[in-house]
């Protein structure tokens, strides 16, 4: 009984991480976009690889 009861609570505390990683990767794609559409871009430039090029630059 405590097996079950363990792989049910493991089961749905792995469905609400997908869950917010889902919507963290959505708001970044959504967030993104709206940047680039208030900086006066092209929207979808935001999945250029010359923009994340740019982006990591910074890193380096």
């Amino acid at each position: 009984m405590l097996l079950k009861t363990d792989s049910h609570h493991a089961r749905k505390v792995l469905k609400h991480v997908l869950i917010v990683l889902i919507a963290a990767f959505l708001a970044l794609l959504i967030g993104g976009m709206a940047g680039m559409a208030l900086g006066g871009q092209n929207p979808f430039r935001f999945f250029d690889p010359a923009t994340w090029q740019h982006v990591f630059s910074f890193w380096h």
